[in-house]
C-alpha cells in the first residue's frame, strides 16, 4: 500500500508506539493531576480560608505572568519581553492577576491558582519580587501583596474566570509609551 491510503492503514499502531514512549517520560508538575483540575474546574470563593497578617491586612498573592516573542522587525532585538494583562472584574483597566493566600496553600500555590483562575496561564513560578501594602478599592481595608513572574508554558482555551475578563499580551518595550490605550 502506498499514498495516503497506506499510511492511514498504519497510522493507529504509530499512535500507540507513541503514545506507550510518551507515558514512560517522567514529567514533573508543581502539583498533582488531580490538585490542578479541580482548581480550573472549580474556582474558590469566600473568606472562610483567608490569610490575614497580625494587622488584619488581607494577605493577597499573584503573578506577572510573562513570555518571550521572537521579532519579526529588523531590530537590534531577537526578542522581546511580554507580559499578560487581564480586565478587572467590572471591566475597567488591566490588571495582573492576584488573590487571596489561603491557608491550606504556600504562597506559590496560591499567586498560580490565582494566575490559573483569572488568566488562564500555567508556568514556571520564579522568585518573590516583594511585597506592597494597598487600601481595598470596594472595602475600607488593606492587603499586603505579594508578587512573583511565572514564566508562562501554557494558554488554556477555558479557564474558571475566561466569561469576565480579558487578557491581553503587551510587551514591556512599548508598555511606557501605549499605558493609556489600554
Amino acid at each position: 500500500m502506498r499514498g495516503i491510503s497506506g499510511f492511514l492503514t498504519n497510522f493507529p499502531p504509530f499512535i500507540y508506539f507513541l503514545l506507550s514512549l510518551l507515558e514512560r517520560i517522567p514529567v514533573k508538575l508543581p502539583m498533582s493531576i488531580e490538585k490542578m483540575v479541580s482548581r480550573v474546574s472549580y474556582p474558590r470563593t469566600g473568606r472562610h480560608l483567608q490569610r490575614y497578617d497580625n494587622r488584619g491586612f488581607r494577605l493577597v498573592v499573584g503573578c506577572i505572568p510573562y513570555r518571550y516573542r521572537k521579532t519579526e522587525e529588523a531590530t537590534l532585538i531577537d526578542e522581546v519581553i511580554e507580559v499578560l494583562v487581564i480586565s478587572a472584574q467590572n471591566g475597567k483597566g488591566m490588571l495582573f492577576p492576584k488573590g487571596g493566600w489561603e491557608k491550606d496553600e504556600s504562597m506559590e500555590e496560591a499567586a498560580s491558582r490565582e494566575t490559573l483562575e483569572e488568566a488562564g496561564v500555567l508556568g514556571n513560578i520564579e522568585c518573590k519580587l516583594g511585597k506592597w501594602s494597598y487600601k481595598s478599592k470596594r472595602q475600607s481595608i488593606f492587603h499586603e501583596g505579594h508578587m512573583f513572574p511565572l514564566l508562562v508554558k501554557q494558554e488554556l482555551d477555558r479557564w474558571p474566570e475566561k466569561n469576565i475578563r480579558k487578557r491581553k499580551w503587551v510587551c514591556i518595550l512599548l508598555q511606557y509609551a501605549n499605558v493609556n490605550e489600554l
